[in-house]
């Protein structure tokens, strides 16, 4: 892989490794993008159909502000997908996690407010969470961070993206 990433300019080879040529890092964020637009954006079947009648997106800014991004909220997402450590492929909402799990917050989606708010909580990319508990039928989910516990309604928690920290296992104190 690493020698195709060179032929294609992706990549170049340094003492130190390989690291992303600024096509590279461009292919990957169009990637991370597309990606989180189909998995997490329009992931239910709806959204499949919307995504299906959307078509190819050649102008993601403006998309993303059909979606209720701002200019301000843009400018933060891009920042947080281009530092996303990792495969954009290993996140997941935080909704979907069960009691007793462990993430990291990786990416709000959501419109300036929402993640204004979401940070006024100190839910901020890089945080860890637990889940405490999760109400049946889509109720509420209570989550752990730095001390305090927050309840999160379930479209609020579906936008936050994370990484599960203990690979999806829970801890022995649930």
């Amino acid at each position: 892989m690493a020698d195709a990433a060179t032929r294609m300019g992706l990549a170049t080879r340094t003492p130190m490794g390989l690291r992303l040529t600024e096509t590279g890092e461009s292919f990957v964020g169009r990637h991370r993008e597309e990606y989180v637009h189909q998995m997490h954006v329009h992931g239910s079947v709806t959204g499949r159909v919307r995504r299906f009648l959307e078509g190819n997106v050649r102008d993601w800014r403006g998309h993303w502000r059909r979606h209720g991004f701002d200019d301000e909220t843009l400018t933060g997402f891009y920042r947080n997908m281009q530092n996303l450590p990792g495969r954009v492929e290993e996140t997941l909402p935080l909704g979907d996690l069960h009691a007793g799990e462990k993430c990291t917050i990786v990416l709000p989606l959501g419109g300036h407010g929402m993640v204004r708010r979401l940070a006024e909580m100190g839910l901020t990319p890089g945080t860890e969470v637990r889940v405490v508990r999760s109400a049946p039928m889509r109720g509420p989910i209570e989550v752990s961070l730095r001390g305090v516990s927050l309840a999160l309604g379930r479209g609020i928690a579906s936008r936050v993206l994370v990484k599960r920290s203990n690979n999806g296992q829970p801890t022995s104190n649930s």
